[in-house]
């Protein structure tokens, strides 16, 4: 067996000199740490508090500025037995409580989207033939630049043609990266 060798008081004193500014710095690390957790907590209620009040709206059917704020406490105060069995679920993360939350969010705006498109099958449909898009939409989505034709309306020759559906391709043209690109 080695004999340990024994360290000195100096020694000593160092060793407990750098265990304090380690646990100087811990303390530090924590509170930061704390402190950007307390930042996220607040944007992900922020975020809740958002989605629940345009659940309200939705549900009530009204615009926020004829919402009235005093009748709806009331009525929460006077059904909060009746939510909390029905609404209050099991403890989570606050992570996994913001998942459920996009989760929700992503449901409701598949909800909407169909929605939509029901109403639009549900719309009386006109007997003339659909218009092609306004100039203003022409327009806006070339923003700004020169009318581009559609590729429906090209011809393979380049020349915009409206009886031909070929789309315009180069002849002889091929895309190719330059030496030195990623």
């Amino acid at each position: 067996m080695k004999p340990t060798k024994m360290k000195s008081s100096g020694e000593l004193e160092e060793y407990i000199a750098e265990l304090k500014e380690q646990l100087k710095q811990a303390k530090l690390d924590k509170r930061e740490a704390l402190a950007r957790e307390q930042k996220q907590a607040r944007e992900w209620r922020t975020d809740l508090a958002h989605t629940l009040g345009e659940t309200v709206l939705t549900v009530t059917g009204c615009d926020w500025t004829r919402l009235d704020l005093e009748a709806l406490r009331e009525w929460l105060l006077d059904h909060a037995g009746e939510m909390q069995t029905l609404l209050v679920g099991p403890d989570r993360t606050p992570e996994e409580a913001h998942d459920a939350l996009i989760a929700f969010r992503r449901g409701q705006a598949a909800e909407a989207k169909q929605e939509t498109q029901q109403a639009e099958v549900d719309a009386p449909q006109e007997d003339a033939p659909a218009a092609g898009p306004t100039e203003a939409e022409v327009s806006a989505t070339n923003d700004g630049g020169s009318d581009i034709p559609t590729t429906d309306s090209v011809t393979a020759d380049g020349n915009d043609n409206e009886t031909q559906d070929t789309p315009w391709s180069p002849k002889g043209e091929s895309w190719q990266p330059q030496q030195g690109w990623n």
